[in-house]
Parts: structure tokens; sequence; C-alpha cells
């Protein structure tokens, strides 16, 4: 098997992982895999805009060292935001319901971009040892890149920026939406250009310890977003006989969040085997395919208008 295809898997390996755990995440509901999949489709497609971007506006080679983590970072979430506003934001009920569903989506929109990035350090870091021939030093800097590109960053930073893209979404109206999308945006830039810096100077350790704090808080994230779940509120109605619920304020009826696809309650959230399989399909196919395709529009493209 050629290096390249080799990348490819590796790297889409790594993202649909990330992807599996976002999707299970969801406290009371499993997504619909037509809104992950144009989420992660919007990701690798939102690559060619940023690769463009660069070639034609030319914004971030003259920039410092410090100016540059920022520039490029923000350039990169620019891009990501337009591809949100193209593709997720539009998405209605039962695809999004409430302002958790844009935390894991624009994640899984991160987990799209980042593939690229993925395969492009692991591609271009062991070439020469496979040029070279020498399979026991491939081996190990291959394995080595797979473990440093194992750390999600986008995934994080897009996933803690979609909590205040969801609440513009369902819960601000007109004017007030726009400072929570430029807070999402700020939080996004800022954090990725944090992870750029700790990347370039620090160590391996270091840019873990940063990840980790980063899932520490989107999983407190994740614990007022159960508390404040229209799914939550409609098992608390079910269960209190006594009149004593709290007053439904949400945009969906009770009746709609009840046979909302993905809400399976009072058993457990559904899982198992049949819901796994298209995503094993995607990894083993769809994603690699797509991501090809997307790399060479891209390499067509940088190529023609350089």
């Amino acid at each position: 098997m050629s290096l390249f295809v080799q990348s490819v898997y590796a790297a889409s390996a790594l993202s649909v992982a990330v992807i599996l755990l976002l999707y299970r995440s969801h406290p009371f509901r499993r997504l619909p895999a037509s809104a992950v999949f144009l989420a992660f489709g919007a990701g690798m497609v939102s690559v060619v805009g940023v690769a463009l971007f660069r070639l034609l506006v030319g914004w971030g080679a003259s920039l410092s060292s410090g100016g540059a983590f920022v520039g490029y970072a923000a350039i990169e979430e620019a891009v990501k935001l337009l591809a949100l506003f193209v593709t997720v934001w539009p998405l209605r009920y039962p695809d999004a319901i409430e302002p958790y569903d844009f935390v894991l989506l624009f994640g899984i929109l991160g987990a799209g971009f980042g593939v690229y990035e993925d395969f492009s350090y692991i591609f271009s870091g062991s070439y020469p040892a496979w040029i070279e021939g020498d399979a026991l030093r491939f081996r190990f800097v291959f394995g080595s890149l797979m473990m440093a590109r194992s750390l999600p960053g986008h995934i994080l930073f897009n996933a803690l920026a979609g909590a205040f893209l969801g609440w513009a979404r369902f819960r601000a109206v007109g004017w007030r939406r726009v400072p929570w999308i430029a807070g999402g945006f700020f939080v996004a830039v800022c954090l990725h250009a944090l992870y750029n810096v700790i990347a370039v100077y620090g160590r391996w350790p270091s840019l873990l310890a940063y990840c980790v704090a980063l899932i520490g808080v989107l999983l407190g994230v994740r614990r007022r977003a159960a508390v404040a779940s229209p799914f939550a509120a409609l098992i608390q109605r079910i269960e209190r006989h006594d009149g004593t619920a709290a007053p439904w304020t949400y945009d969906h009826s009770p009746i709609e969040i009840l046979f909302a696809e993905g809400f399976s309650w009072p058993t457990r959230v559904r899982g198992g085997l049949f819901q796994a399989y298209p995503v094993i399909l995607s990894l083993t196919v769809l994603f690699p395919v797509s991501f090809i395709a997307v790399y060479f529009v891209q390499r067509i493209l940088v190529w023609a208008f350089s």
C-alpha cells in the first residue's frame, strides 16, 4: 500500500475516532447521521477555502512569528465559521434542536478540517524514511506522527466555540446573536493560536495537558447543557405528576421533542452495531475517497491560481 493511501486512512481513523466520541457524548440522543456527515464534509471542503485565501490574499507570509499564530488561526477559523453558516446553521428539527447540537456539529466540522492537517503531517514527516526504504525507521516515524496527531485540536476549538454559536442560533434573536457569534469566533481563534504556540515552543506533554484542560471545559459545557436541555425538561414533566414541572419555554413542543430522531427515552440512548456501521463504512470507503477528492481539487485550484 502506498504511503499516500496509508496516510489518508491513518488521518481518517484519527478523525472518525473523535467523531464517535462526540457522537455518543450527547446525554439524551444521537444526532442524525445526515447532519454528522454534512458537518464533516463541510470541514474538509473548507480546507480548499483556506488554501485559496492564503494564495490570493497572501496574508500571513509577512507577519511576525507572534502575529502569524493569530493570523493563521483567524484565517482558518473564519473559513470554518463560514462553512458552518452555509451548511449547519440552516439545519432545523430534527437535525438540530438545542444549543448543544452545535457543540457537536461544529466540533465534527473541525474534525473534517483537521483530517487534512493530520494527513499533511503524517505524509510529509514519514516520506523521507519511506524513500530510504528503512522499514524499521519508517514504522517508528509513522507511529510517532500518529501519536502526535492524535490530540484533538480543531475538534476542541470548534466544539467550545459551538457553545456560543448554539446559543446564538437557538436562544438569541436578531441583533442579539451578533455578540454570541463574535464570542464564538474569538474563543476559537484564541484557543487555536495558543495551541499553535504550545505546539511550536513547548513539548508534547504540555500540548497534552492543554488538550486535557480543554476536554475538562467541554465536559463542564456538556453538564450545563444537559440541565438546560428540552429533553431533560420533557423527562421531568412526564415523571412529575404533581404539576410542579417548570413551564415549557422551548421552541419545539413536548410531542416534537418526544419523537425527535435519536431520542429513545425511557429506554437507553440507542446504540449498537447498526448505528456504528455507517461510520465504519465511511471510515473504510467514503471518508478516504472524499478526502482524496478534496485533496486533488485543492491541488488543482492552487496550481491554477498560482
